[in-house]
């Protein structure tokens, strides 16, 4: 006779069986958890890599330090049409462009928010710019620019107030704007069209009733309807309210040579020789004039360089 089977030793085994499995389960997961922990660290959360950022860098230096090479003074190469510089400085910003042209080489406006530092292309390509004939700074870190737009290159005044990222047509202040009229014996000074004293001008500044150009080489400063005369070999110009600063060559100065000529002074005031090496002499120039709390401050933009002279 068969005899009966015990049920209470049965169930006592699949009882240990059971623990035996969790406990086996916790420890495994326990392991896991360790193992993630050491292979990630506090700097791998959620931890995403951009792309870097692309910027045109330059040096800014308070001095010239460029050896120079051993050559003679550099001799003024004329109108630099498409690659004419413009530079202007703010109290918040920096602005620079080369000029481009119509129907030629794209225009290039570069803004910098550090002193010079960095720079970050700011060109108004979406509102059809294909030409810079002016580019000012004004209100501390903003930007009006003078420029041909689109195909038939119709020229218009363009602001920005967001640091480049947009920039706007503005009809009514571009009827009393200041640039050089592309392709013509003229220029327009606050609306008002002037004949210039040469067939290619270029560099035309302005600041209140003092205005300034560079025709065949030599500067001139606007005098009612009528150009004086200030400086031969001129690279570039510059001006504040009353003054025509020049950067231009001279025998006696192995790179630019800055003026300062001032409407109620018989004679320029000498600021000295920068110092600079043939290829950047040579090449296309920006100057620019800003106030600060010692006085008047040039920025010359020469090669990749932005140069600060005492005014």
């Amino acid at each position: 006779m068969s005899r009966p089977r015990s049920f209470a030793k049965s169930r006592g085994g699949a009882t240990l069986i059971a623990i035996g499995l969790i406990a086996l389960t916790v420890a495994a997961v326990g392991l896991s958890v360790a193992a993630l922990r050491q292979g990630r660290g506090p700097g791998d959360v959620d931890a995403t890599v951009g792309p870097a950022p692309t910027f045109t860098y330059t040096v800014r230096t308070p001095t010239a330090t460029a050896t120079p090479t051993a050559s003679a003074s550099p001799t003024p190469a004329g109108a630099p049409g498409a690659a004419e510089r413009f530079l202007s400085v703010g109290a918040d910003a920096m602005w620079r462009a080369t000029a481009g042209a119509c129907g030629g080489a794209a225009p290039v406006v570069e803004r910098s928010g550090d002193n010079g530092a960095t720079w970050q292309s700011v060109t108004p390509t979406a509102k059809g710019a294909v030409q810079v004939l002016s580019l000012t700074s004004f209100g501390g870190r903003n930007a009006t620019a003078v420029a041909a737009l689109g195909a038939n290159c119709t020229l218009n005044t363009l602001r920005t107030y967001t640091d480049g990222r947009f920039w706007e047509p503005y009809p009514d202040i571009f009827a009393a704007d200041t640039y050089v009229l592309p392709g013509e014996r003229a220029v327009i000074v606050d609306g008002a069209r002037i004949a210039a004293p040469c067939a290619t001008p270029w560099g035309l500044r302005s600041a209140g009733s003092t205005t300034a150009i560079v025709c065949d080489d030599t500067a001139y400063r606007l005098d009612g309807q009528n150009w004086t005369r200030l400086a031969p070999a001129a690279r570039a110009v510059a001006v504040t309210a009353g003054t025509v600063y020049i950067a231009q060559t001279d025998a006696a100065c192995t790179g630019i040579r800055i003026t300062a000529h001032s409407s109620d002074a018989a004679e320029a005031s000498d600021l000295g020789c920068t110092t600079l090496d043939a290829a950047d002499a040579s090449g296309p120039l920006a100057l620019d004039a800003s106030s600060s709390a010692s006085g008047t401050v040039l920025s010359l933009w020469a090669g990749s360089r932005l140069i600060d002279i005492a005014g």
